[in-house]
């Protein structure tokens, strides 16, 4: 038996079955003219591929994409490079495949117009794992999108993680979310098709006190519907942002006021859970801090800092940016600097420091009975830990992925190093010992 996962159509979503996998001529026959082409999602090392990577199709035909690797693998359609009036709906981007075996299936139908599609593995896209597909004819006729595209703004230059302002009616807390398609900057000169609350990445931080009621109204500027969640929150069941499940999805053009008291206390998230794969892959995610009214003493600090994970479309990134953009740590010697660090991504990265450990005092929000001396925490998808900065040594230490190709990426075809990005900077000051210059750094 084999997990297949199917979009085509007459397919509303993804629909995961059991089947006993045929072979392409037993699949073709109950297909009736459907050819089937099978790629495999490899990986050896740090060599990443689809197999074939170039693909030739026509309308009615099934493309199945098979996990021979050991990594998640997926499948994912670049907008920019469809045809223009291509609207692929679900198909745009395929669910993770996680073991041995496992397939995905697409039907090629009139949603595909003749021309070419560039996709991509998303999490190892900056791996060289990409291919392109090729359609031209068919038995079925193309029909192109009537819906307009979404023009998408163009974000440059700005920070993720932003305090999100806030308005008083009575005693409630008032929050104004809004999804939109962007092209964000992750790099400078680099322009990436992306989702955003407030056009940030990670959208703005949500900042409250245990117990305070808070209303946050989402409006969605997609062309597609949306959800927010709230995870690892305490809310009323309608209030949790599960589409077909706790509520309607919020359609186009359309908003929700969620609404509910802030508990329990911790480092919390939030992100979308409508399509989660694409839009939190996207971007769609942020932090949601809730204070204690009385904070432990091993968790006092004299301030705090965001470290946001993720993985995607956007490649390896912490807070929205990848290396060296990501805005860096400066301390002093003998501060204390409260992290809270998150995962929204949608693979495990272990997050190593140089120069020295950090306490981990708190794990998904909640106090940890003893604090624990660290200096790599692996952090799974959905997870958060809170943590405490206190440098033992003065210098310019760097905090990354220990998965090395999260941070500086395999060298490409001519030779010249890709940075994937997950690394961030912690910079000591004693003002004494002289610091590095952080305009090199090339050969990490």
């Amino acid at each position: 038996m084999s997990v297949v996962w199917r979009v085509g159509k007459g397919f509303v979503g993804f629909m995961l079955v059991a089947v006993v996998v045929a072979s392409c001529a037993q699949l073709g026959a109950s297909e009736g003219a459907s050819r089937v082409i099978e790629v495999r999602m490899l990986d050896d090392g740090n060599v990443t591929r689809f197999e074939p990577s170039n693909i030739e199709v026509r309308r009615g035909d099934i493309v199945r994409f098979t996990q021979g690797g050991t990594m998640p693998h997926n499948v994912q359609f670049r907008e920019e490079s469809a045809p223009a009036g291509a609207e692929l709906g679900e198909a745009w981007m395929g669910p993770y495949l996680m073991s041995a075996g496992e397939v995905y299936e697409i039907e090629i139908d009139e949603r595909f117009l003749d021309g070419t599609y560039d996709f991509v593995c998303t999490p190892h896209m900056a791996m060289g794992m990409t291919g392109t597909l090729t359609v031209a004819g068919g038995d079925i006729e193309a029909v192109a999108s009537t819906a307009p595209r979404v023009e998408r703004p163009v974000v440059t230059g700005v920070n993720g993680n932003q305090l999100a302002e806030y308005t008083m009616d009575g005693d409630v807390k008032v929050f104004h979310l809004k999804a939109e398609k962007i092209q964000w900057e992750p790099e400078p000169g680099k322009l990436v098709n992306a989702m955003a609350y407030n056009r940030m990445i990670p959208g703005p931080t949500i900042r409250v006190q245990e117990g305070d009621r808070v209303r946050i109204v989402v409006e969605n500027a997609m062309d597609e519907p949306h959800t927010t969640h709230w995870h690892g929150l305490y809310v009323p069941n309608n209030m949790d942002g599960v589409p077909g499940i706790s509520m309607d999805p919020i359609q186009p053009g359309e908003s929700f006021t969620y609404e509910f008291v802030a508990n329990p206390a911790g480092t919390r998230l939030y992100h979308s859970h409508f399509n989660a794969m694409s839009q939190e892959s996207a971007g769609l995610y942020g932090m949601f801090v809730i204070e204690e009214r009385t904070t432990p003493e091993v968790m006092r600090a004299d301030r705090e800092e965001i470290m946001l994970l993720g993985d995607g479309t956007l490649g390896y990134i912490l807070n929205g940016k990848g290396f060296p953009e990501v805005p860096p740590i400066e301390m002093s010697m003998g501060e204390r600097v409260r992290v809270r660090m998150g995962n929204l991504g949608a693979m495990v990265h272990p997050m190593h420091l140089h120069g020295g450990y950090f306490d981990v005092v708190a794990k998904d929000g909640f106090p940890l009975p003893e604090p624990q001396k660290m200096n790599t925490l692996t952090i799974s998808p959905g997870e958060t830990y809170d943590i405490i900065l206190h440098p033992q040594f003065p210098g310019v230490w760097i905090w990354h992925c220990h998965v090395l190709s999260h941070a500086p990426g395999p060298r490409d075809a001519d030779g010249n190093e890709t940075a994937a990005g997950m690394i961030a900077v912690v910079i000591v000051d004693d003002g004494v010992t002289p610091l590095a210059d952080m305009r090199n750094h090339t050969n990490h």
